[in-house]
Formats: C-alpha cells, sequence, structure tokens
C-alpha cells in the first residue's frame, strides 16, 4: 500500500541513491559519531543489571479467550516472587492486568521504549493500559528485595 502513494519505491537502488547513502553515512559519522567504547559500556551495565536484580522464569503461558478479544495469560516466578500478568490486545495497543504475591510492589511494564508503572494494591492486583504491542518485560520493585526481572514477551 505505501510502495503505490511513493513512485518507484519498489525499485533497486541505483548509483545517485549509493551516492546520497553514503553521503549521510559520513555526515552522520562526522557529526554524531558512536563512541569508541559504547559495546564496552552497554556489556558493563548489563552486568551490573544483572547482579542487582533477580531474574523471574516463565513458568506457564496459556492462550484464553474474552469476548473475542486475543488474550494470553502468563505467570513468571523467581525465588522471592511469582507475577501473573494477563494481556488483552488491540490493532496497536495492549491492557495488561496482572497479580503479584507481594502487595504494593511498583510494577514496570517495559515495551518498545516505552515505560508504564503501576503500583499493586492490597491484594497484588493491577492494571496498565495504553501499552504498546511489540516486545514487553516486566520490572518489580518492592522495599527490601532486590528488584525481579521477566524475560521479555511479545504481546
Amino acid at each position: 500500500m505505501a510502495d503505490e502513494l511513493i513512485p518507484g519505491a519498489d525499485e533497486l537502488l541505483d548509483a545517485t541513491d549509493e551516492r546520497i547513502l553514503t553521503h549521510l553515512a559520513t555526515l552522520y559519522t562526522r557529526i554524531d559519531p558512536v563512541p569508541a567504547d559504547l559495546l564496552e559500556r552497554i556489556d558493563f551495565r548489563l552486568a551490573v543489571a544483572e547482579l542487582e536484580a533477580d531474574i523471574a522464569e516463565l513458568t506457564r503461558g496459556e492462550l484464553v479467550g474474552v469476548r473475542g478479544e486475543e488474550t494470553d495469560s502468563v505467570t513468571f516466578t523467581s525465588g522471592s516472587l511469582s507475577l501473573m500478568v494477563t494481556t488483552v490486545v488491540s490493532a496497536h495497543r495492549a491492557r495488561i492486568d496482572g497479580w503479584v504475591t507481594s502487595p504494593g510492589a511498583e510494577v514496570d511494564a517495559v515495551a518498545e521504549g516505552v515505560t508504564r508503572s503501576v503500583v499493586a494494591d492490597d491484594d497484588g492486583r493491577f492494571s496498565l493500559d495504553d501499552v504498546p504491542r511489540g516486545h514487553v518485560h516486566f520490572v518489580v520493585r518492592r522495599d527490601g528485595y532486590r528488584p525481579v526481572i521477566t524475560p521479555s514477551m511479545e504481546i
């Protein structure tokens, strides 16, 4: 559909396109170069994050149906915590309803560069609206405990 809006969008790149792209790459390299130590800094930060957090494991996932919408129910566990989430998805967004075994815990849903945060109620329940579709992982924070991070899941 987008190809129909842009004449020639389905054609291969020619020499002029290659020159323009090469010029742009040179310009970006000169104006905003990638730091030489970027990979080392990323590796270091990931190692630190692993030391500071517990990693939850996916223990159960099942598809369930609710009024014709696509839903998915998943449970994550770590040594001191369980987190159950159910997603209800639309075309571009999702609602996440959940329960955590630690009432009052702060739950972050990190999805495609967007973080949605909520505090679980006295029963451990929470709900997050307008979460972008794509990969999402959860971070649970509780007083007196290390944060718990879940693996990513696709919503």
